[in-house]
């Protein structure tokens, strides 16, 4: 992330930090984007003007009191390009007949739009899948219920889990905020990794569907192991390093660099 960052893609992506995050640093931002502390600050002070985010001493926190579903608009604009061919390739591991469990994130939404003419069941804790589905006969929908989780607009908690519990699917199709060597599968967030948790339990074929922007980087929470994935997705060509360790997992990777070779 080097000082050749235009200033609008900058403060993009400080805005997606912020928005899973929920505070930073400006040192931090400084040290991470390679740019003077006072660029930062600058940055910060256009996109409090601009009401997504209020200034704090030595950082900034996520602005609650605007439109709290601005955090799902945010990650849907971000990597658009590489998540609709990640979409695209993933739909074409789905046939016919298929069930299938998906997540709320914004890459299995960019999935759902390529789903439009199989005949499949669907059952997912997100809230746009749906209406993203809605009117196609051939689609079964379930939704899981449970409670609105505002900034990510999925359904979370005990009766989205129990709701989960009840099926056995052929493939879940799940997004991640960070996956690394070391500790895995990563997550910001605890009632979203729990609900993804029991997905991969109820489910013969786990994809991950997964832009190159999310590897090697850390979140907050081990979500779980590589191993508990069946194919990985991604949109650029991986390290050997990377290769070699999903190889080593039995994890089959599909990238959508080579596909368009």
């Amino acid at each position: 992330m080097g000082g050749f960052m235009l200033a609008i893609d900058r403060r993009k992506k400080i805005l997606e930090i912020i928005n899973e995050e929920e505070s930073v640093k400006v040192l931090d931002l400084s040290n991470q984007f390679k740019v003077t502390l006072e660029t930062i600050r600058r940055d910060l002070e256009k996109l409090e003007k601009e009401g997504y985010i209020k200034r704090s001493y030595g950082g900034a926190i996520l602005n609650k009191s605007t439109n709290e579903d601005i955090s799902i608009n945010i990650r849907e604009a971000t990597n658009k390009e590489d998540k609709n061919l990640i979409g695209k390739a993933v739909a074409d591991l789905i046939n016919d007949g298929d069930t299938i469990m998906m997540d709320s994130s914004t890459t299995a939404l960019y999935v759902s739009k390529y789903l439009k003419y199989k005949k499949i069941t669907i059952i997912t804790n997100a809230l746009k899948i749906p209406m993203v589905l809605a009117g196609n006969s051939n689609i079964q929908i379930i939704s899981t219920g449970g409670t609105l989780k505002s900034s990510s607009l999925s359904f979370v908690g005990h009766w989205a889990e129990s709701s989960i519990e009840k099926y056995y699917v052929n493939k879940t199709i799940i997004g991640c905020k960070a996956i690394n060597l070391e500790h895995g599968i990563m997550e910001p967030h605890q009632l979203e990794t729990e609900v993804k948790k029991k997905m991969i339990k109820t489910s013969e074929k786990v994809i991950l569907a997964v832009d190159s922007s999310k590897f090697d980087k850390k979140s907050f929470i081990k979500a779980y192991n590589l191993d508990q994935v069946d194919t990985i997705v991604t949109d650029k060509k991986l390290s050997t390093k990377w290769m070699e360790a999903l190889r080593d997992y039995n994890v089959e990777l599909i990238e959508i660099d080579n596909l368009e070779e």
